[in-house]
This record gives C-alpha cells, sequence and structure tokens, in this order.
C-alpha cells in the first residue's frame, strides 16, 4: 500500500526525529561529563580527608604531644594556618560543620582531647563553640586541614572545663574540615 504522505513531508519527519535524538543524545553526554566531574571533584575531597583522617588513628591521643608543634605560652591574638587546603564547601559564620579535631594546650603541646580518639568524627554549630572555633572555622574548605592559635580570651578563659585545660590556657586545634551544613 502507497503512503498518502508526500514524500518531502516525510523526510521532514525523519530529520526532526534524528535532530531530536542528536540533540537528547547531546543533552545525556553533557549531564553525564557533569556529573562525573563533580564525581571526581568529590573523590578527591573524600580521598583527602581520609588520608587526614587515617593519619591520626592508632593509640589514644590525649595526653600525648601535639605533632609538628613546639609549645608557645605567649598567644595573643587569634591564628589560623591552612596545613591543607580544602576544594570542597566553604564553612561560613553559624553553620554547621563536622570535624575531625585535636586541641592541645599551647603553653605545653599536651594534647587535652581529640575526636580520633573516639573514632568519629565531631558535628558542632560554629554558634555554639568557643570563640576561637567561631571566629577560625569560617573561610575553610571541606577536605581542608587547619590549625588554630587561640588566645586564652577567645577559649576558656579563667574558666576551664576540663582539669586538663588549665584557667586562663592559650589552646591549639587542629581541624579537618568533613562537611558544611547550615
Amino acid at each position: 500500500m502507497a503512503s498518502t504522505t508526500p514524500r518531502y513531508q516525510r523526510v521532514i519527519t525523519f530529520l526532526l526525529a534524528i535532530g531530536f535524538l542528536a540533540s537528547s543524545f547531546g543533552i545525556a553526554a553533557y549531564y553525564i561529563m557533569s556529573n562525573s566531574s563533580s564525581n571526581s571533584q568529590q573523590a578527591a575531597i573524600n580521598a583527602a580527608i581520609n588520608k587526614q583522617t587515617n593519619q591520626a588513628k592508632g593509640p589514644k591521643l590525649q595526653g600525648t604531644q601535639l605533632q609538628n608543634f613546639t609549645p608557645d605560652g605567649n598567644i595573643t591574638t587569634l591564628k589560623t594556618e591552612d596545613t591543607v587546603v580544602g576544594t570542597g564547601a566553604t564553612a561560613q559564620k553559624g553553620d554547621t560543620v563536622t570535624v575531625q579535631y585535636t586541641g592541645a594546650v599551647a603553653a605545653t603541646g599536651k594534647i587535652f582531647q581529640s575526636s580520633y580518639d573516639s573514632g568519629a568524627p565531631a558535628q558542632l554549630s560554629l554558634n555554639q563553640v568557643i570563640q576561637g572555633w567561631a571566629d577560625g572555622i569560617p573561610g575553610m574548605k571541606v577536605g581542608g586541614t587547619r590549625r588554630l592559635y587561640i588566645p586564652a580570651a577567645q577559649a576558656y578563659g579563667a574558666n576551664s572545663p576540663s582539669p586538663d585545660i588549665p584557667a586562663n590556657a592559650s589552646l591549639i586545634f587542629d581541624v579537618v574540615l568533613i562537611k558544611v551544613g547550615k
């Protein structure tokens, strides 16, 4: 049976169908490429976090000396030092962050607390931490490691929460930023 549709209309319909399929494949390829680039960036962030997290696994850190730190009893202003610059989301004031951390008394270098000892990262609101963290973590990127040098006035001052932290002690924290939330 012969078609009653003119040949030019069939050709146009065929060309439109081919164009639709080609554009569909193009869009699909774009999304696949976009996701693989995002996935590779996320994989790089995860690898950096795992490397930093695994470096501190082992015996308990509390009571030991902080690595790569010379005791300093004269910290008068907040100082931050990025030892590894992250590539992920950036922490902002007031965010909730998931971190691995180690805290030490600056004058002695003795570690008073570490999330590595508990085996799990800590989730903290930057609205509910000492001032040194509230001011020192914003600007840090996921996947990064930052050392915070916190003067006593921005730590606990005269009101120490622990017998391992003397009153009016300046503190040092090594922080690995794992995740940022609102």
